[in-house]
């Protein structure tokens, strides 16, 4: 729990992670072989290696970051607004004073790429039924607890999802404090 916060609510358990390194190793398995020759880095192939590399590298660092941050995922109601957060590589902070509705919601993904997989949903994700979403959450499109605030949609996905929203309600203006 942040020191600001004043309760903090973990995710629901997910395999995300599991995917993340599916996807990696898939990602990585092609490379093997050709790093492996001798002399790849130099002469004709050297080019084509270094290119591969180029465009591989930051897609496999990305995933390694969103794997180490996965733990430290977390949504906290501080005195003035929900902060969502996902290490330090994703952070949201909606006021309560701009929060118009909160709804579990089950999702049609888009056919648009973005970083959401089984078990894991991070960033802004674009949905086929009600458009683009900030997601931080261990489900990608079932189950998610869907919160409007400042025209802005958040999707996250508490493990103890009614006693978040019992706490998050007391936390809204017009139910006072």
């Amino acid at each position: 729990m942040s020191d600001a916060a004043l309760s903090s609510f973990s995710p629901a358990r997910s395999f995300g992670w599991a995917w993340l390194m599916a996807i990696m190793a898939l990602v990585l398995a092609p490379m093997a072989p050709i790093l492996a020759q001798p002399g790849v880095f130099s002469g004709d192939e050297a080019v084509g290696a270094w290119i591969a590399i180029a465009v591989i590298a930051p897609i496999v660092a990305l995933m390694l970051l969103a794997l180490v941050s996965l733990p430290q995922m977390r949504y906290d109601l501080e005195r003035d607004a929900l902060v969502i957060s996902c290490g330090r590589m994703l952070r949201y902070r909606v006021p309560f004073s701009e929060i118009t509705d909160v709804r579990r919601a089950d999702l049609t993904p888009s056919l648009w790429s973005s970083m959401r997989m089984p078990g894991l949903a991070l960033w802004t994700v674009p949905y086929a039924d009600i458009g683009r979403v900030r997601m931080c959450a261990t489900r990608m499109a079932k189950g998610i607890l869907l919160i409007e605030a400042g025209g802005r949609r958040y999707g996250i996905t508490p493990a103890d999802e009614q006693a978040f929203v019992t706490a998050l309600m007391m936390m809204l203006p017009k139910h006072g404090r």
